[in-house]
C-alpha cells in the first residue's frame, strides 16, 4: 500500500531534516516591527554575518534566497562575456543562469566529477564569469584551493556556490580576502533548514557587493527571513549539532550501501547526500518499486547519469528502510 505524502521516506530532499531550532520560531512569533525597522534588521544581519564569517559588513550582500542572489550576479555580469558552468551540476542553477538570456558555456566535469581544471585552461574562456557549486549537487564533490586559484587567474570573476558547504570541513571562503575577483555565495536554506524563509548572502570585495546589491529586489529583504536569520546566528551551536548528526548518518548510509551488490559504492561526498549507480537492474527498475514502498530518491536529469541516484542522509530508521527495500526488490531481478 502506498504511503501518504506526509508518511513518505524523503531521501530526495536536501534541507537539513531537523529543521531550524525552536528559538527561531520563537523569535518570529515575538517580532515587533514597531521596535526595530526592517532596515535596521538588514544592517544588523550584514554586520553579524560579517562578524561570524570574519569580514567587514561591506563585504556582505543579502538576497531573498540563493536563486535571487545568483540572478543578481548574472544580471550584473550579463554584458561582461560568457558565463561558464560545469555539468553535471544542479540543473536548476544551470537553467536559472540561462533564463537571463546570457551566453552560457558548459564545460563537462572529468571522471569522478572532478573539475576540468588542468595546467592548460584554454578551454575556459578568458575573461569569463565561472559559477561552480562546491560541494556540487548531485555529486558532493568540492573544488580544491589549487583549482580555484587556477580559475581565478583565468576568469574575470569566479563565483563559488557553497550552499551545502556547512556539511564540509573544506571551504574556499578564505580566498575571498586574497583575490579581488572572487565571490562566495551561501544560504540558510539548506543546512539551517530555512527553506520557507529564504535568506542568502554573497561574500566579496566591496566593489563587487555594491554592484550585486544594485540588482536586488526593490522591496528589499523579507523581514521574517531577517528575523529568522538573526535567530539562527544566535543558535548556531544547535544548528551545527544537527549538521553533525546528519553527517554521522551519512557515514552510516555510506557503509550500508557499500554492502549491497545491486548498487555501486557511493562516490566520496562532502555534503549531506551520496550519489550511486545501479549495477544490477537499473534506475527504471528500482525507482518505481521504491516509490511504491513510499521511498523517494532523486534521479539526476543529466543524460550521463541516467542510472544514478542521489540519496540524502536523514535517520538510521530511513537508512534501514532503504537498505531492506533494495534487497527485497533485487529478489525480482
Amino acid at each position: 500500500m502506498a504511503r501518504s505524502l506526509s508518511e513518505r521516506i524523503r531521501l530526495d530532499a536536501l534541507p537539513n531534516p531537523y529543521g531550524p531550532p525552536e528559538q527561531v520560531w520563537d523569535a518570529i512569533a515575538s517580532d515587533d516591527p514597531s521596535r526595530t525597522s526592517t532596515e535596521e534588521l538588514h544592517l544588523r544581519m550584514r554586520r553579524e554575518l560579517g562578524a561570524y564569517i570574519g569580514v567587514p559588513e561591506s563585504w556582505v550582500v543579502l538576497a531573498n534566497g540563493i536563486d535571487e542572489l545568483h540572478s543578481m550576479i548574472v544580471r550584473w555580469r550579463s554584458e561582461s562575456g560568457p558565463l561558464v558552468t560545469f555539468p553535471p551540476t544542479d540543473p536548476a542553477l544551470d537553467a536559472w543562469v540561462e533564463a537571463h538570456g546570457v551566453q552560457v558555456e558548459r564545460i563537462p566535469r572529468l571522471n569522478g566529477f572532478r573539475m576540468p581544471v588542468r595546467d592548460d585552461l584554454s578551454h575556459i574562456p578568458k575573461g569569463s564569469t565561472s559559477i561552480v557549486m562546491s560541494p556540487n549537487d548531485p555529486s558532493g564533490t568540492i573544488i580544491t584551493v589549487q583549482e580555484t586559484v587556477r580559475m581565478l587567474r583565468r576568469c574575470a570573476v569566479v563565483v563559488v556556490d557553497e550552499r551545502h558547504a556547512a556539511y564540509s570541513s573544506r571551504s574556499v571562503l578564505p580566498l575571498v580576502r586574497e583575490w579581488e575577483n572572487m565571490i562566495v555565495t551561501q544560504t540558510f536554506e539548506t543546512f539551517a533548514g530555512l527553506t520557507s524563509l529564504p535568506l542568502a548572502w554573497a561574500i566579496a570585495p566591496p566593489r563587487f557587493t555594491k554592484e550585486i546589491a544594485k540588482r536586488g529586489r526593490p522591496s528589499g529583504i523579507g523581514r521574517t527571513s531577517l528575523v529568522a536569520g538573526l535567530a539562527t546566528l544566535d543558535e548556531m551551536a544547535a544548528v551545527q549539532q544537527s549538521v553533525r548528526r546528519v553527517m554521522a548518518e551519512k557515514g552510516r548510509l555510506f557503509r550500508q550501501i557499500r554492502k549491497l551488490n545491486m548498487i555501486s559504492a557511493p562516490y566520496p561526498s562532502w555534503s549531506n547526500f551520496l550519489i550511486c549507480r545501479f549495477e544490477r537492474g537499473s534506475s527504471d527498475f528500482f525507482l518505481p518499486r521504491l516509490e511504491e514502498r513510499g521511498i523517494d530518491l532523486y534521479r539526476p536529469p543529466h543524460p550521463n547519469l541516467r542510472n544514478h541516484v542521489r540519496i540524502s542522509a536523514v535517520s538510521g530508521e530511513w537508512t534501514a528502510a532503504l537498505k531492506n527495500a533494495l534487497i527485497d526488490i533485487a529478489l525480482d531481478l
